[in-house]
């Protein structure tokens, strides 16, 4: 079952156009809910990516984003024998490679899409900064700033929405601003090489699932 409602981004000081949010069990996944999600790419082809885990590094939600809108589905017990909700979750958007993912730790997620799931992903980066420590608050905080310096950032909405913890409904918000943020940042980024491709069966996809242990 499908739930739509508007949120707002808190990353900034500035009162920017609502944002769409589409939340769904993996179990409901619709071609209708990516083609929604797809078709408000304004430019380009880079959706912004986010997961929370929960034990072991076993994954909890996946979002997607473009700047109006978020697909944030959850995962429950069935989901991983849920064949054509897969199919559809891999064939449009993970292993769709019209259109690239970019989020932070993208080797943690194709690991748990692996591990869990049974699923790869193609044409994925994984966000990194110049400078800050990876995964680091200043990191975050940096690459907002830079992102859109023509706002104010909210330092402290950085800290809230970016603080490691498991997933709960009443937060669901803060892991769709998660890859909203990831959206905004990657829009003034260059190309650049060293894409994840996990359907390569070979010592590279090893490598990439053998680093989910260092989450465990």
């Amino acid at each position: 079952m499908s739930s739509v409602t508007t949120i707002h981004q808190r990353f900034y000081k500035a009162s920017l156009p609502p944002i769409t949010l589409e939340h769904i069990n993996l179990t409901s996944l619709t071609t209708q809910s990516v083609v929604d999600l797809v078709a408000t790419l304004s430019s380009g082809t880079r959706l912004g990516v986010a997961a929370s885990y929960g034990e072991k590094c076993v994954l909890k939600t996946l979002a997607f984003s473009t700047e109006s809108r978020v697909l944030l589905i959850t995962m429950n017990d069935t989901s991983k024998s849920t064949k054509s909700r897969k199919q559809i979750l891999r064939d449009q958007l993970l292993c769709n490679v019209a259109l690239e993912k970019h989020g932070f730790f993208m080797e943690r997620l194709a690991a748990a899409l692996h591990l869990d799931l049974g699923l790869f992903i193609q044409h994925a980066f994984d966000i990194t900064s110049d400078g800050d420590k990876r995964g680091s608050m200043a990191a975050y905080k940096g690459l907002l700033a830079r992102a859109r310096t023509e706002h104010m950032l909210d330092k402290s909405a950085v800290k809230s929405i970016f603080a490691e913890q498991p997933f709960i409904l009443s937060r669901k918000t803060e892991f769709a601003l998660r890859a909203w943020a990831c959206h905004i940042i990657v829009q003034g980024f260059p190309d650049k090489p060293g894409a994840i491709d996990t359907s390569i069966i070979g010592s590279q996809a090893r490598f990439t699932y053998q680093s989910c242990m260092d989450f465990i």
